[in-house]
């Protein structure tokens, strides 16, 4: 059994894939998130309808990174809110805080960790195949996106070395499976992964995700935007208001590295494998999972 995907090969210089409740440092995933890839594929499509028709049909992404070391920037935060300017120099006219000039509405240092020398291989699977052929000739096409193609922060440029359909088999054949500890990727729990049923054994996947090591998280995915009341307090009057933000759906995963452990009956589980690279891919349904386990 084969599903065939769109296989995005890429490489940055520098990456930052912020885990949004660390503050100093701000820390980094390994892997980007879904919601960041999703992104990503937004800006490659560089069109209003055809990522309508993506996020209306059933989206399916993997996701594998390695990089060679890590840093750490120094930096600083700044605030460009008038209140700020006005509550850290006391005056909209001053940009000089004991006697040192600053930037307008005050700075903070902060340390943010960076992945260096970042290899990074997204598979795509979609319901639409013409909007898997759109993606791929899109990423020659720098005229068709809205902006340069990066991941996380837009200085995090991305360069994509090949843009292929694929196949990818269902395997447990140590062979296919020998460069697992290879990557960083996000493994979806049984009731979030694609294909748990009608390609790979929901037993043998509901015993793999529970004997691996690695941390629980959850991804951000998709979002919706949601209008969401405050109060709003000036002298004894309260007013209610309303402000707009992006609600975020997650996907339950951990985070994964290693090597395949056994299954109890002693063999090795058959997942998804890419054939050139000799990897288990793990694929999360991103949209379009009304039913768990869902197959492609």
């Amino acid at each position: 059994m084969s599903v065939d995907v769109l296989k995005l090969e890429m490489s940055m210089p520098n990456a930052h894939f912020r885990i949004i409740h660390s503050s100093e440092p701000q820390k980094t995933y390994p892997v980007p998130p879904y919601s960041t890839i999703v992104g990503f594929l937004a800006n490659i499509l560089g069109d209003k309808e055809q990522i309508e028709i993506m996020l209306e049909g059933d989206l399916v992404l993997g996701a594998l990174s390695r990089y060679d070391y890590i840093t750490r920037e120094y930096t600083w935060l700044r605030n460009l809110l008038p209140s700020a300017h006005t509550s850290r120099f006391g005056s909209s006219n001053n940009r000089a805080w004991q006697e040192v000039s600053e930037h307008m509405g005050g700075q903070s240092p902060v340390s943010i960790e960076v992945l260096n020398d970042v290899h990074l291989v997204l598979y795509i699977y979609h319901s639409d195949y013409a909007l898997l052929e759109t993606l791929q000739q899109n990423v020659t096409a720098p005229e068709k996106w809205y902006s340069h193609l990066h991941l996380g922060r837009a200085e995090d440029w991305v360069m994509v070395n090949s843009a292929a359909m694929i196949s990818l088999i269902v395997s447990n054949n140590p062979a296919d499976l020998r460069n697992s500890n290879r990557y960083f990727q996000w493994m979806p729990e049984p009731a979030s992964a694609f294909g748990i049923g009608s390609y790979v054994d929901e037993k043998h996947y509901r015993e793999l995700y529970q004997k691996i090591q690695g941390p629980a998280m959850l991804v951000t995915s998709i979002y919706r935007l949601v209008k969401v009341p405050y109060q709003e307090k000036k002298g004894k009057k309260i007013k209610t208001k309303s402000e707009t933000i992006r609600n975020f759906e997650h996907v339950p995963t951990r985070l994964f590295c290693s090597s395949l452990p056994f299954l109890s009956d002693f063999t090795l589980p058959a997942v998804f494998v890419d054939p050139e690279l000799n990897v288990p891919i793990y694929m999360a349904d991103i949209v379009g999972n009304n039913s768990p386990g869902r197959g492609g």
